[in-house]
């Protein structure tokens, strides 16, 4: 990574002629049970034959994302291809943002190429496949979403922050979420979180916290889950949050009080990939611009499938923070209503 890369004009294309000459790929070769390295090849041909000029930056360990993305925007580059997963998504907003939650570049903007197990995130604009890349940079149009920032323990023991797109959580999603992301990718998107969450239904068990939205404390107890949602869709389509815009500035908060295994595993499961477990008695909901979890276990956080520490957490939201490339008249509809 040492030539300077020239700054460039967004979008891609506008009616059909080429106005910017350079793309940047952040590559993950890991996500989604290697995906990217059977879907991303043909992509970049295609889009190469096309007249643009694509430059491929592959990771090669947790983390690089963010320093290959944060690195690039220094330089100039101004349109970044993400292919991989939720967490590769993640990886680059971290690098996207600065400390002070700023783009570093106001003008950069990211195209999701969707190769990981979840595709949660993309899922919201009907970005499910790997080819739409090129008729998002032909006919797309960019829209600025909100970024979750959540302060947090970090694996060290330090205090640490980070940004997400979708959703942050402890509990049951965050222990499934570990699961998946070990080794248990194989299955397939749906049927890998599936089959963690039914497994981890069976083997967690709840945990006393508190937790405070919008300053007011509106549990203390043993709950299951904690769900801060930016998004609408989790671990493979699962719609835990049906009513979330991210676009509005606020987050959708959720909790999973104690109940039975059994109620968790028959009612709840099937429930949430429909939207229908709002109802249920032991889940309770808040729209908040700011959410807390405090526990006396440190209790494992995830967000976008990434799990970066522990509680204590504070969650809150920067408003219209990033720039993605979407098709044409899917960003209104990401609003209330």
């Amino acid at each position: 990574m040492s030539r300077e890369i020239r700054k460039q004009a967004t979008p891609a294309w506008t009616s059909g002629k080429l106005v910017v000459e350079t793309a940047h790929a952040v590559v993950n070769p890991a996500s989604g049970s290697g995906r990217p390295a059977r879907a991303w090849p043909p992509l970049k041909r295609w889009l190469e034959a096309l007249g643009l000029r694509v430059e491929e930056h592959r990771t090669g360990r947790p983390g690089d994302a963010t320093l290959i993305a944060r690195w690039l925007l220094q330089q100039g580059a101004r349109e970044l291809i993400v292919v991989g997963g939720d967490g590769t998504l993640n990886e680059v907003v971290n690098g996207y943002l600065d400390e002070d939650g700023q783009p570093l570049a106001r003008d950069a903007v990211l195209t999701i190429v969707p190769c990981g197990t979840g595709r949660d995130f993309p899922r919201l604009f009907g970005i499910t496949r790997p080819e739409q890349v090129v008729s998002l940079l032909r006919d797309g149009e960019v829209c600025w979403v909100d970024a979750g920032v959540v302060e947090y323990r970090g694996l060290s023991g330090r205090p640490e922050r980070r940004y997400f797109v979708n959703m942050a959580d402890v509990g049951l999603g965050a222990e499934t979420a570990a699961w998946v992301s070990g080794s248990h990718k194989m299955f397939g998107g749906f049927l890998a979180y599936l089959v963690g969450a039914a497994r981890t239904i069976l083997r967690y068990r709840s945990r006393p916290l508190e937790l405070w939205v919008d300053d007011e404390l509106v549990h203390r107890g043993p709950a299951l889950m904690v769900a801060l949602a930016n998004g609408r869709f989790h671990a493979g389509g699962m719609r835990i949050a049906p009513m979330a815009s991210v676009t509005d500035g606020l987050l959708e908060v959720f909790i999973l009080r104690e109940v039975s295994r059994w109620q968790v595993l028959i009612s709840l499961l099937p429930a949430v990939y429909s939207g229908r477990h709002l109802g249920h008695p032991a889940v309770e909901h808040w729209t908040a611009h700011h959410a807390e979890i405090r526990a006396p276990e440190p209790l494992r956080i995830e967000m976008d499938g990434e799990q970066p520490g522990t509680t204590d957490a504070r969650a809150s939201v920067l408003q219209r923070a990033i720039a993605i490339r979407v098709p044409r008249g899917t960003c209104e509809g990401t609003g209330r209503g």
